[in-house]
């Protein structure tokens, strides 16, 4: 395993953008409002901080800017000094008290929130081969990757796998196609037939799959049990 080497800065693949922005529902975990836009190290690179998935947190490009090169502790305490103190031309950035003082708790909440392996797991398998060369490529990606995450009832990474793989992902939610007993089957519905039925199996919270799969069982049992009532009949 390579050093983790602290106060350097390297290049964050797609994935570990992904990872980080959706967190915190895709806001900044500083002013809980803004839609996250960077990655922040939580201990600066300049105080030989890591640049490495544990150290990241999604943040506004104002709030990334105006932290500047603090810990978010420490940048809470000299918020709340300006406050406290106001004519003692300490300066900050101003942040209401009932904004300022979650923070800490926040940032802790969102970092365990990326360390669940199974969530770097789940972005790396999904979106490992991605590649952005700049900004308005990575939220394109970063826009469909969020498109992809509302479609599910809960998150993909919570769900079951079909098997242990390292090279794609198995969860029965998100990829349940490549279950050994995934059939292609073509649904011949309206659109709105197709809405409800998507909002239906959403409000569920399982897999389109597992709801054809008991309606054709359904289907099938119907017809014995009329072909088995057609045959007790007299004068059959």
């Amino acid at each position: 395993m390579d050093e983790i080497r602290r106060g350097e800065r390297g290049k964050q693949k797609t994935w570990q953008w992904l990872m980080v922005l959706t967190a915190h529902r895709g806001l900044c975990v500083y002013c809980g409002r803004s839609t996250a836009t960077t990655i922040d190290h939580e201990r600066p690179i300049a105080d030989t901080g890591a640049d490495v998935w544990w150290n990241f947190v999604p943040a506004c490009e104002d709030c990334n800017r105006r932290k500047n090169g603090r810990t978010a502790r420490r940048w809470v305490a000299d918020m709340d000094l300006s406050h406290t103190y106001p004519d003692a031309g300490f300066r900050t950035r101003a942040m209401s008290p009932r904004v300022y003082v979650g923070i800490t708790r926040r940032v802790e909440r969102v970092q365990r929130e990326i360390a669940d392996m199974d969530r770097r797991e789940w972005f790396q398998l999904h979106y490992g081969s991605e590649k952005h060369r700049n900004k308005a490529e990575l939220f394109e990606i970063l826009d469909r990757c969020k498109a992809e995450l509302r479609g599910y009832p809960h998150y993909p990474w919570r769900t079951p796998k079909l098997r242990t793989s390292r090279i794609v992902c198995t969860r029965l939610i998100c990829c349940g196609y490549q279950h050994p007993k995934a059939e292609r089957l073509v649904a011949f519905l309206e659109p709105e037939e197709r809405a409800a039925f998507k909002r239906a199996v959403f409000n569920e919270r399982v897999h389109e799959g597992d709801v054809l799969g008991r309606l054709i069982r359904e289907y099938l049992f119907a017809r014995e049990r009329d072909r088995d009532d057609g045959r007790s009949r007299p004068g059959q």
